[in-house]
């Protein structure tokens, strides 16, 4: 159900004020030239503390946002803007050259010293005759706050798998990170089935050896699929999963498990369900129920003009899917409050194609019900639709087929009118795919406004937000490849990663919070997580309230974004409140009345917004 967005309707439409982006990839020190092409995987993560976003590029190459003299240092071409940081890269990181042994890292404070550590999943393909093992296992590496590392840590309860993706998030609200890994085929081209994923809580220090971090422990909570078969019927085991998240969905204070599965396969959401299931498995998935495993289309057929093909050519005759194989490639997915009702949605981002048919699950936005009817479920609006199919033939043996590459997405307030947009990012095929803005309209709906904002990045991969220059806006750092490219569309042309500068209209405003919980809770249950991942933040302005959760890492491949709660405020200068709900045990709030506009660091239980410099 749409509903129209209230917030900021005094503001002139999207099309009357002015929103664009520039291109600063060379100013801040990121060039082709520089780092080389072909960059995929890349993140803003904030290594040496300083509450400004480092980027990690390729998934080990470290670059520490620095300022430079605004004396023309770094200015755009025509001198209209001095962009005052650059990107500087550490040498040395201590953080293992995956080169194509394969791996997926991100970023997160394990240890709660303050500092971002890395966890670096290992793609263990062991049942492929040809893979070549160098020994490396999942670990983590301690940060040393200046963009190096310590030495490994393994996670002996990691499973030696086909690692994919990471989630990190306080799942048992201790104090304490815990990561959701999410684990692709036992092996592919062989076999339908995936490894289980491996949902690893920490346990802290193996007691006798405290504050030293070799003997920092995990363990492994059991999960729905283990020790399940698979069949074609229920398919209960693992799944290939392409994308794993932790966040709060239904209202109860635990967060959901987010597993985006890949081979048109259900995705899964496990809820913890400590009185309803056994105490070793807790957890329960509730995706069929709530509307979250796929979409409604189930059939399974493959397009006429396929079948017709088939007739003469062996290699596409296909029988229909039965359906479990039915479903969508999730890649990713985003967690935001869209329609401002206070509840969590989610847009989730899938690669189709015309000859897998209509089964086939496209990207799509799903609002959560929560608000509405006091249960979670997820409904989905087709006037949201992002499709960017071409018309059909009006015969149906013509043959149809199309891409829509949707790797990654991210929902925020872009141009700060107060409704979020949404970020989509394309790849992987030749036909158009590129990165795409959506821009959250009055009514509900989502208007692609890529190129009137002057973003021109096709071969999209990889995408991350953070606010890198201090204006309040988000700004966005995004890789590229030319994958299944012809000669001729790569022909004169390197794939480049790009840093785009947001520049929204001058006359809005936002709120920026950077949360700092207190691991060390001095009442029971008040323990947070120092990097605050799992927080919710509202705020009021004139009696309207705007939600946000603090997800950070989550997603396909790695993804995260910096670690704050973002708000767009249009015209208004201030806020009536800012309700906190940290993610501790007790879901302990912390409310601020009137607070300017501006960038803050927030410490859990101080009464202090302290300017974030």
């Amino acid at each position: 159900m749409l509903c129209t967005l209230l917030l900021f309707t005094a503001a002139p439409a999207w099309s009357q004020v002015e929103h664009h982006f520039i291109d600063v990839t060379e100013q801040v020190g990121l060039s082709a030239d520089l780092i080389g092409p072909r960059i995929a995987r890349c993140c803003f993560v904030d290594l040496n503390a300083d509450g400004q976003p480092d980027a990690v590029l390729d998934r080990t190459r470290v670059f520490l946002n620095l300022p430079v003299e605004i004396d023309e240092a770094n200015p755009l071409p025509d001198g209209s803007l001095v962009v005052g940081r650059m990107f500087v890269e550490v040498m040395q990181t201590g953080l293992p050259d995956l080169g194509r042994a394969g791996g997926v890292t991100a970023f997160a404070d394990i240890n709660n010293d303050g500092l971002a550590d890395a966890i670096v999943a290992r793609y263990v393909d062991a049942n492929n005759p040809k893979w070549n093992d160098d020994g490396g296992r999942t670990a983590w590496y301690p940060g040393n706050g200046d963009g190096t590392f310590g030495a490994a840590r393994h996670i002996a309860a990691a499973t030696a798998a086909s690692a994919s993706s990471i989630a990190v998030g306080d799942v048992d609200r201790d104090g304490r990170v815990d990561l959701w890994l999410g684990n692709w085929y036992l092996s592919y081209g062989g076999s339908y089935e995936g490894f289980d994923n491996d949902l690893l809580i920490q346990a802290g220090w193996e007691s006798g050896n405290e504050k030293d971090p070799i003997f920092w422990s995990w363990l492994r909570s059991p999960i729905p699929s283990d020790g399940c078969v698979f069949t074609e019927a229920e398919d209960a085991a693992g799944r290939p999963t392409y994308g794993s998240m932790i966040a709060q969905l239904d209202g109860s204070g635990w967060p959901e498990l987010l597993e985006l599965n890949y081979g048109r396969r259900w995705n899964r959401c496990l809820t913890y369900q400590p009185e309803e299931l056994l105490p070793a498995a807790p957890w329960g998935d509730v995706a069929p129920a709530i509307g979250f495993d796929g979409d409604a289309i189930r059939h399974g057929r493959y397009p006429e003009w396929l079948k017709e093909r088939a007739k003469t050519d062996a290699r596409f005759d296909r029988p229909d899917e039965l359906p479990f194989r039915a479903n969508g490639n999730t890649f990713d997915c985003s967690v935001s409050d869209i329609d401002n009702d206070g509840d969590f949605d989610i847009f989730v981002s899938e690669i189709a194609h015309g000859w897998a048919g209509e089964s086939s699950d496209r990207s799509r936005f799903l609002i959560n019900q929560l608000s509405d009817t006091g249960a979670m479920n997820f409904e989905y609006d087709p006037r949201r639709s992002v499709d960017r199919i071409p018309p059909a033939p009006d015969d149906p043996t013509t043959p149809f087929n199309w891409n829509q590459g949707d790797l990654f997405a991210e929902l925020a307030d872009m141009d700060l009118d107060g409704r979020v947009d949404l970020l989509l990012s394309s790849g992987d095929y030749p036909d158009n795919q590129r990165l795409r803005y959506y821009h959250g309209e009055p009514d509900g709906t989502f208007v692609d406004v890529t190129s009137a904002v002057g973003l021109d990045h096709d071969g999209s991969q990889q995408i991350s937000l953070a606010d890198i220059n201090g204006d309040g806006a988000l700004d966005i750092l995004v890789g590229q490849t030319f994958n299944r490219y012809s000669a001729e569309q790569r022909a004169g042309r390197q794939p480049q990663l790009r840093v785009f500068l947001n520049q929204p209209p001058a006359h809005r405003h936002s709120l920026l919070l950077r949360l700092h919980g207190n691991p060390d809770g001095e009442e029971e249950g008040t323990a947070s997580n120092r990097d605050g991942l799992g927080a919710i933040v509202r705020v009021t302005i004139d009696g309207q309230v705007m939600s946000r959760q603090v997800i950070g890492v989550g997603g396909h491949a790695g993804k995260q974004r910096d670690f704050v709660a973002h708000f767009g405020l249009g015209p208004n200068k201030h806020v009536e409140t800012v309700k906190i709900i940290w993610p501790d045990s007790s879901a302990t709030e912390q409310t601020f009345e009137t607070v300017a506009a501006g960038s803050y660091v927030v410490e859990q239980g101080s009464d202090v917004l302290t300017p974030l410099d």
